[in-house]
């Protein structure tokens, strides 16, 4: 039987976790509290998880178009630490803004007759905040003229 280390190494091999992932992982394979723990600690040391370095890495390689409150979510869900997960948004390359951007023209080329509350409610459950909506969707308007809802 292998051994939690060893189980972790493999798992770790196949995709990038996160401590707790790890950790939740190796003890639903059955193994001792105490060995889990030791095996988790002992990748840490070896430097096989890092969870700031995977914060960062997730939110630079998220494709979606969302918001910072919904990649914290996300990654306070997978084990991230909310400090953590915060400020490996702040530090992204991708601004929320850019990213509404492209939602919001996603969402007009897929839905070119979506009403404002429509597309407000879309960017609202995407994670984006309500300011931050409501001025594109106003400079949307203004660029592009009003929406049919609105006319």
């Amino acid at each position: 039987m292998a051994t939690p280390y060893v189980t972790a190494l493999r798992m770790l091999a196949q995709r990038r976790l996160t401590e707790a992932q790890l950790w939740q992982k190796l003890e639903r394979k059955g193994f001792e509290h105490e060995a889990v723990r030791d095996a988790v600690e002992r990748c840490k040391r070896d430097g096989y998880i890092d969870d700031k370095l995977f914060a960062q890495l997730y939110v630079e390689q998220k494709r979606k178009a969302v918001g910072n409150s919904r990649l914290v979510g996300e990654l306070v869900r997978k084990g991230i630490d909310r400090d953590a997960a915060a400020t490996a948004i702040e530090h992204s390359s991708h601004e929320e803004t850019e990213r509404l951007d492209e939602a919001l023209a996603k969402l007009f080329r897929t839905k070119p007759e979506v009403s404002y509350p429509s597309a407000a409610r879309a960017m609202e459950r995407l994670g984006f905040p309500a300011s931050l909506i409501y001025r594109k969707l106003r400079d949307y308007a203004a660029e592009f003229g009003p929406f049919a809802d609105l006319v």
